[in-house]
């Protein structure tokens, strides 16, 4: 049987000790409290914020995360796609999410806001309407993404291969219209 926690609000809570196997979190709210490193197996997130959290490292392994929001947060090296993925929604505004992976994700509808997404993987992944906005995607993985009507207008430093990806109806703006371009090493000047 689950553990079930309903409206709660966990502050400075360290569950880095801890195993949370089985455990269920309906909108509940997790403000500085630190994940990092911790499994986390087969637990269903519904509905819950986490604010100021630390999720460095952790592992995710069949967890399900069903319209979470993510506030200011460090998810460095998350493997993302060992989630439950069946209604998985997520959002993240001024989180880290460096060298992430959200490999073979079906990920449709996320938002990305004022994130750090620098070296994270999305090959393969369903990325169609997320939205990307002021984020930093240095290094960023795309090998056959699907990015259709996905928004990168106001993100910077991603390199993505018109070739090898779906980015038919994507939205880009004419300052970072030369990183679709950078596999070709032509000249743009103003």
């Amino acid at each position: 049987m689950n553990d079930y926690f309903d409206n709660e609000t966990y502050t400075k809570v360290s569950f880095t000790s801890e195993k949370l196997s089985r455990t269920d979190f309906d909108s509940c709210t997790f403000k500085n409290c630190d994940f990092s490193e911790l499994h986390i197996n087969g637990s269903d997130f519904l509905e819950c914020e986490f604010i100021d959290c630390n999720f460095s490292n952790a592992r995710l392994k069949d967890s399900s995360f069903k319209d979470v929001h993510f506030f200011n947060c460090k998810l460095l090296g998350v493997k993302f796609y060992e989630v439950d993925s069946f209604l998985l929604k997520m959002n993240f505004t001024a989180c880290q999410l460096d060298y992430a992976s959200f490999y073979q994700l079906k990920i449709q509808n996320f938002k990305f806001i004022d994130c750090s997404i620098k070296e994270v993987d999305f090959s393969e992944a369903d990325l169609q309407f997320s939205f990307f906005d002021n984020c930093d995607l240095t290094s960023a993985i795309f090998e056959e993404t699907d990015l259709r009507c996905a928004n990168f207008k106001t993100s910077r430093n991603f390199s993505i291969d018109l070739e090898t990806n779906k980015v038919e109806k994507a939205v880009f703006s004419t300052h970072n219209l030369i990183n679709l371009l950078k596999k070709y090493k032509i000249r743009i000047e103003e």
